[in-house]
């Protein structure tokens, strides 16, 4: 997802993970990478939380794909596996194909009819995201090492 696509999705991190996930990772964001210690230590000024609490979270953001742990003696450190951008672009991909996988193309006739009576100006800007996946294929045929 592109930044000016960002600017105008509705969903950001903080709606898309839990109170504590999001404060957690708006840490690691800024951090790079961190372990259980580090965020706690940034928390626990204006949050009264426990190292396992803090360390069951981030273990389950890895399970979950989100966080990556690498392991240093007996400490392991986290870093995310995607930017905020694109975090919130996989879990908008995740959730159109979980749509269309239910749904097929009831889906795709209901998105269609939706945008048809919204903004003149969505509508531009899916025709531009349209032409730009078309010429992204184009090339990939093309040159299917370059990517």
């Amino acid at each position: 997802m592109m930044a000016d696509e960002m600017a105008r999705s509705a969903a950001g991190p903080d709606q898309l993970l839990g109170e504590l996930e999001a404060a957690i990772m708006h840490i690691v964001w800024q951090q790079h990478e961190v372990s259980v210690r580090d965020v706690l230590e940034v928390l626990q000024p204006s949050r009264p939380l426990k190292y396992t609490t803090v360390m069951t979270v981030m273990s389950r953001l890895a399970q979950k794909g989100v966080l990556a742990t690498r392991k240093q003696g007996k400490s392991f450190y986290y870093h995310a596996m995607a930017t905020p951008d694109e975090f919130v672009a996989q879990r908008a991909q995740r959730a159109v194909q979980d749509v269309l996988t239910s749904f097929g193309d009831i889906a795709i006739a209901s998105f269609l009819r939706q945008i048809s009576e919204g903004d003149p100006e969505q509508r531009a800007r899916l025709r531009e995201l349209i032409a730009r996946v078309e010429v992204e294929q184009q090339v990939d045929k093309e040159h299917p090492d370059a990517r």
